[in-house]
């Protein structure tokens, strides 16, 4: 941890009149608090408190130091450490810092703040905002506030210390900032297959189609047809083939007409694939499993398309399938 001895020098600066110093607060032992709504964890002296709640701790000898902070004219001269959470919500950090610069300046009258200084803390670079607010003719409180960004929200670590108690707490803001852990993020792998939003195109001698990168191909035999091939999701039967062969100078309707019959359909359809029309038919091949084909004719070649999916979980499925076959640009 950077050394405060620069934040010494600025409480030296900006204090009024000269008054007796008192001693340096030794360290000693220290407890440690996790907060039980973010998770992190900072250790404080065993002479303090915590006065806050999940998401703002605010660590104290007494309350009456904090409410010396809040009006001068009442309370205990003291020093103070909050841990504040800021989650993100859309904001960059900038945004954050920024806010709480001006927040600062609406807050306290007369406040004297320095130039931002680059820190530290917790192996990552934070933003050290330094500031001095005078309260009487002879006192002021000295702070600073430490901006340290974590992986879903910003963490404002924030000492102050009244007249004295700030250089005298030096040693104290230096062990309770460098104790301070972030929590680590663990991505929960999601329990149910989601497609992913990186998309690849793949290019045929028939079609060209995207596709999300976390579908993986599978090996179709042909046949007599001109040509075949197959994605699947983490199931098996979740699935699409397409396979093209010649429709010997029929058209769609045509096609369709020759090829229904061979599908015990729930329910058809007609849709638009690259501008072309196209018929589909809803069937179950086994228990669980929906079908659904499509039927589209371009340059005498039938274009055909099925999907596959498991029937309780379609809406984790089709719409991924179902925006392939959308996706589709005949040649």
């Amino acid at each position: 941890m950077k050394s405060f001895l620069s934040l010494c020098i600025i409480s030296v600066f900006l204090i009024v009149g000269c008054e007796k110093k008192i001693e340096p607060i030794k360290v000693g032992e220290m407890n440690e608090y996790k907060d039980p709504a973010f998770g992190f964890k900072i250790k404080y002296i065993k002479e303090w408190k915590n006065f806050g709640e999940a998401g703002k701790a605010i660590f104290a000898k007494s309350q009456e130091v904090l409410n010396k902070f809040m009006d001068p004219r009442t309370g205990e001269e003291g020093a103070q450490l909050t841990v504040l959470v800021i989650r993100y919500i859309g904001n960059t950090p900038e945004d954050i810092i920024q806010e709480g610069k001006e927040e600062l300046k609406q807050t306290w009258q007369n406040i004297q703040v320095m130039p931002d200084e680059p820190q530290t803390v917790a192996g990552k670079q934070v933003t050290n905002i330094r500031y001095g607010i005078p309260v009487t003719s002879k006192k002021q409180i000295t702070g600073f506030d430490l901006y340290v960004p974590g992986d879903t929200a910003m963490y404002k670590i924030t000492c102050l210390g009244y007249g004295d108690q700030y250089p005298a707490h030096n040693d104290v803001f230096t062990a309770m900032i460098n104790s301070f852990e972030p929590p680590i993020v663990i991505l929960k792998k999601p329990d149910v297959w989601t497609s992913s939003g990186n998309m690849e195109i793949y290019n045929s001698n028939f079609f060209t189609m995207l596709y999300p990168d976390n579908l993986e191909f599978v090996t179709v035999n042909k046949g007599t047809n001109d040509f075949a091939m197959g994605m699947r999701a983490d199931r098996l039967d979740c699935s699409i083939n397409i396979d093209v062969f010649g429709a010997k100078g029929l058209t769609v309707e045509k096609v369709w007409e020759q090829n229904k019959g061979k599908y015990k359909a729930k329910a058809t359809g007609q849709v638009q694939i690259d501008g072309q029309n196209s018929f589909w038919a809803d069937y179950s091949p086994r228990k669980d499993i929906s079908s659904r084909v499509y039927f589209v004719v371009k340059n005498d070649k039938v274009v055909r398309a099925t999907i596959n999916y498991f029937t309780p979980q379609k809406d984790i499925y089709f719409p991924t399938f179902e925006n392939l076959v959308k996706s589709i640009k005949l040649k």
